[in-house]
């Protein structure tokens, strides 16, 4: 697979289960690294929703577990 950024990548050595959460980057660069880039220019809305697919996600594996 690869990548899976800065944020979680230093736990790949533990060897536990790494998800991250890949939103549409259409407008990733409008923001990131410029001097707008902080939480009032994050879409509440899309923060919803990421979170709700993060938070079903969670869930499913916890109810059915993960098979190889």
């Amino acid at each position: 697979m690869g990548g899976s950024g800065a944020d979680i990548s230093p736990l790949k050595s533990q060897k536990g289960l790494l998800i991250g959460l890949r939103p549409d980057s259409q407008r990733y660069f409008d923001f990131h690294h410029t001097a707008i880039d902080n939480v009032d220019a994050v879409h509440k809305r899309e923060l919803e929703l990421g979170a709700a697919a993060m938070a079903s996600l969670i869930y499913l594996i916890d109810k059915y577990g993960l098979n190889e």
